[in-house]
């Protein structure tokens, strides 16, 4: 596995400052320019303006919710490539069926767990650049399986 650290400009847009704070300092701590956003409008806004490689979006928000914010970022040639992590706590299959069928590109339940956060967006960051969806895909699994595999042989 690649000890290499990637670096990456991450937009967290929630509407609570507890979890936007908590998912910063994480991501802050592994070397990642931390962007934040407490509503859609302002995540839309800094998404178009800043051009983060990675947005972690959550659901439930005021006025546009996530999956809204997820369709904009898609629509926009300026902000479609961008990947999308959509977090929530609420029912986590219809939450997971609307986030896949709005565009993102993986899916987490709250409450965050500290290294499933930092193992997604590992894995995100590191395929990102696969132009083809389903190479990508492909290549996003076959991380997450190798990374679970260390994390088990750690244990």
């Amino acid at each position: 596995m690649d000890a290499a650290p990637i670096r990456a400009k991450i937009l967290i847009v929630d509407d609570e400052a507890a979890i936007r704070e908590y998912e910063a300092t994480l991501l802050g701590e592994l070397g990642h320019e931390v962007l934040a956003a407490a509503d859609g409008a302002e995540a839309l806004r800094l998404a178009r303006e800043k051009q983060p490689d990675l947005v972690l979006l959550d659901i439930m928000m005021p006025e546009l919710s996530g999956i809204e914010v997820c369709l904009q970022l898609r629509a926009d040639p300026r902000t479609r490539d961008v990947r999308v992590i959509v977090v929530s706590a609420v029912d986590a299959k219809r939450a997971l069926e609307e986030s896949i069928i709005a565009g993102a590109d993986d899916f987490l339940a709250k409450p965050i767990n500290a290294l499933e956060l930092m193992v997604r967006v590992r894995s995100i960051l590191r395929v990102r650049n696969i132009p083809d969806e389903e190479e990508r895909l492909e290549a996003y699994v076959k991380n997450l399986q190798a990374m679970r595999r260390f994390e088990q042989t750690e244990n």
